[in-house]
């Protein structure tokens, strides 16, 4: 019998940490190819509602997660493994950042003592933290067990803060798979700690959008990829129908519309759109 046993503790894997905080998100999809540095995780998933699909190409996974957060609204979650597995992820990692999407990656590494730095010899092991993080908005190693529930929720707090983008965690599979006290600090629901609502305009900015409004002599809506992540596409049909004000998309937004509408200029007249758009002076 363990100590914690003893002492009343209640002790669980690092992975689970990490899989409870993802069922308080709200994620129910998790993209990635599950080897057995992701044990500890992938064993609790049945019981906080989340499901692995598992694609053949880690790219493949960071896309899949990207496309998840842009249709769903949620966070998009996936994980590759240390070496080979994370390299195969960092054309996703480049592209879901450039996206915009609101993705979180979570990748394995060697076990603490090995790695960070690198003692030499380390099974497939790159420094992913620092490769990673020239593209990501966030990207950190979890250096212990007890700081998973701490750093998962500043990357989070990151992810949900301005412009969505990717964020990273690089967890080593001894903290991954190994066992450690549970404190009932790590559990928090995310208004507790993130942004859950977005930020409403102020009353002058309000006016201010009204002023330039009612002043353009040819009035035009450019809509970008946060009306889709802001799941805001009626709003903004709404708005062009109103006003009787044309509308035109970047690509990232352009199933946010239906470019059978008489107000849409549509993305295949991509020579107007392009001139719309270099036009604008506001």
């Amino acid at each position: 019998m363990s100590i914690a046993t003893r002492l009343g503790k209640q002790t669980l894997k690092g992975g689970e940490i990490v899989s409870r905080i993802l069922a308080a998100e709200g994620v129910e999809k998790v993209f990635g190819i599950i080897d057995g540095t992701y044990f500890g995780m992938y064993s609790t998933f049945g019981a906080n509602g989340i499901s692995l699909v598992t694609p053949r190409h880690e790219t493949c996974a960071l896309h899949m997660a990207g496309a998840y957060a842009r249709v769903s609204g949620k966070l998009g979650v996936a994980i590759a493994s240390n070496g080979p597995g994370v390299a195969n992820a960092l054309p996703g990692v480049a592209v879901e950042q450039a996206e915009g999407n609101r993705v979180l990656l979570i990748t394995s590494c060697r076990r603490e003592g090995i790695v960070y730095p690198d003692r030499g010899g380390a099974f497939q092991s790159f420094p992913q933290v620092e490769v990673i993080s020239a593209m990501a908005k966030f990207s950190c190693l979890v250096p212990s067990a007890d700081r998973v529930a701490e750093l998962m929720r500043r990357a989070l707090r990151v992810c949900y803060t301005g412009r969505p983008g990717l964020v990273h965690l690089d967890i080593p599979e001894s903290i991954m798979n190994g066992k450690v006290d549970e404190d009932s600090s790590w559990f928090r629901r995310p208004e507790q700690y993130r942004l859950t609502q977005p930020l409403e305009p102020t009353d002058l900015q309000v006016d201010e959008v009204l002023r330039q409004l009612a002043q353009a002599k040819r009035p035009l809506i450019h809509a970008g990829s946060g009306v889709v992540h802001a799941q805001a596409a009626q709003t903004l049909a709404d708005v062009s129908k109103v006003l009787g004000v044309p509308m035109t998309t970047s690509w990232g937004a352009r199933a946010a519309v239906d470019e059978r509408s008489d107000l849409i200029v549509p993305m295949i007249s991509v020579d107007a759109v392009d001139a719309a758009r270099s036009q604008a002076d506001w």
